[in-house]
């Protein structure tokens, strides 16, 4: 918990990232909320460091089980046993930060699901970039709730 105001600023900077470059709406103004994070701290948060600074944030669970991928406009390629990545945030100076999290992911768990806004191109580049399939489109709410959806599955 020491670490939760660093980790907030990583967020925060990731929202103005993302809203300058096309995608205000997935995080608006405050998303992760406080408690989210707290809880994501508590449980199944990790961060990045390089030199002493934190540089990135996201959550990460093996063995999930996510509700709303229950509900998918297409498809999962399978039904085995997944991991998940959620709130992966970067600061918008750090490079490489993204191809870190999903390596470090990979080598703890071969089956990952993941989402995120159509808007995200950032993300939604790196997942094509690592081999991610396509799976279809998850809904989490009604207020622009929808969300892509990705799995792959390393051998």
């Amino acid at each position: 918990m020491a670490d939760f105001d660093d980790v907030m600023d990583v967020y925060a900077r990731a929202r103005a990232f993302m809203a300058a470059n096309g995608n205000p709406t997935q995080w608006g103004d405050s998303s992760p909320e406080a408690q989210v994070v707290m809880s994501d701290m508590e449980k199944n948060g990790y961060v990045v460091v390089e030199d002493n600074q934190i540089i990135g944030a996201f959550y990460f669970e093996e063995d999930a089980y996510e509700p709303v991928y229950d509900s998918i406009d297409g498809a999962w390629p399978d039904d085995a046993p997944y991991a998940v990545i959620h709130r992966c945030a970067v600061r918008n100076s750090s490079k490489g930060v993204g191809q870190f999290i999903l390596d470090w992911c990979f080598a703890r768990y071969g089956n990952i699901r993941i989402d995120t806004h159509r808007n995200n191109v950032p993300m939604k580049n790196l997942l094509n970039k690592n081999g991610f399939e396509y799976c279809g489109k998850v809904q989490y709410n009604k207020d622009d709730g929808e969300r892509v959806a990705y799995q792959k599955r390393i051998p």
